[in-house]
């Protein structure tokens, strides 16, 4: 769920345990941060980890938890695993730093998966292939997030498929061209505001309908991905009372001009 915010800036808690409550509801069993959506540059660490104790704290057991750091310095890194641990969150999503050596990346790694106590660790970010082989002999290693160019992903599956929980940041359609080999999640950015549609999906994909999979994404994500922006997505959410529309200056909120275009978009695809 991204981060959402009051008409006076603020991070809007109660807007991010909606987005938890509405998915929870509909069926969906993990909820993630990720330092992008969740605009970890506009935030302050105190409200990141703030974030993060909201984020658990709702969702209190009923799915898997996963916290995320940013392109951090290590020492920071470690400070947020161990309170992500002392918390109750499953796993660490730990973004790759913009600097370091093979081995500094590797010990990056290894400092996080020892103040996390144990907790599971997730990789985002481009990991050249020889540090990867590294940071996969840490046994917290466990998940990779998907959104690469396709040769390097095929090569990750190829190498680590069996090693690894790689799963899409992001749309169905990357879920359903690396599901045959072996990918088994993606992020969703219908729970956040329509679960129904992702757990729709979902379903088909149980059922092995790849048919009626391929249709969803035709309806829904095409259409949707077409106009997207954290501004869009934002105004969303307001438009099904599940949070607010407001963004943190510079960055531009949707008007009511543009607010009212939207919500004619939604009707046009059936969600109303």
């Amino acid at each position: 769920m991204p981060t959402v915010y009051t008409k006076d800036f603020k991070v809007d808690h109660q807007g991010i345990k909606n987005q938890i409550e509405l998915a929870a509801k509909k069926g969906v069993k993990v909820f993630a941060l990720t330092s992008g959506n969740n605009q970890y540059d506009r935030l302050t660490y105190q409200e990141v980890r703030a974030l993060t104790n909201t984020m658990v704290e709702t969702v209190a057991g009923r799915g898997v938890t996963i916290a995320a750091v940013g392109p951090w310095w290590t020492g920071q890194c470690e400070d947020y695993a161990h309170y992500a641990k002392s918390l109750g969150a499953d796993c660490v999503q730990v973004q790759l730093p913009r600097h370091g050596s093979q081995d500094a990346l590797y010990e990056h790694f290894r400092k996080i998966a020892k103040a996390g106590g144990g907790i599971a660790l997730g990789m985002q970010g481009q990991v050249p292939l020889a540090a990867l082989k590294q940071i996969v002999t840490i046994d917290q290693v466990s998940a990779y997030k998907e959104e690469y160019p396709q040769k390097y992903s095929m090569e990750v599956f190829k190498l680590y498929g069996d090693r690894l929980n790689i799963f899409a940041g992001g749309q169905k359609s990357r879920f359903l061209m690396y599901q045959p080999f072996g990918m088994q999640a993606y992020y969703s950015t219908f729970s956040t505001f329509a679960p129904q549609v992702a757990m729709r999906f979902w379903g088909a994909i149980e059922s092995e309908d790849l048919e009626a999979a391929r249709k969803i994404v035709l309806d829904y994500d095409v259409p949707f991905f077409l106009k997207w922006s954290h501004a869009f997505w934002r105004a969303t959410l307001e438009h099904f009372g599940v949070a607010q529309r407001w963004l943190r200056p510079p960055e531009k909120s949707f008007t009511d001009a543009q607010v009212r275009e939207l919500r004619t978009f939604y009707a046009e695809i059936g969600l109303g």
